[in-house]
């Protein structure tokens, strides 16, 4: 069963105002460059940068921007 990734209100309104699909959100998360902050992760990928927080086999995506 693979990961699932959910978002926060703040991140699906981002999500929806800047024109990034789950999908994109999600390959940021899977495929993309990873910098650690604390508790939370910055993933980049493709011009799309996606602040989460990784639990186990779950992703909370906070928020979401282009670059």
């Amino acid at each position: 069963m693979p990961c699932k990734v959910r978002a926060t209100r703040h991140a699906a309104d981002r999500m929806m105002e800047r024109g990034i699909s789950r999908t994109e959100a999600s390959e940021a998360i899977l495929k993309g460059a990873k910098l650690r902050r604390g508790r939370r992760i910055l993933a980049r990928l493709k011009g799309i940068e996606v602040v989460y927080e990784a639990r186990p086999c779950n992703h909370l995506v906070i928020t979401l921007y282009r670059r």
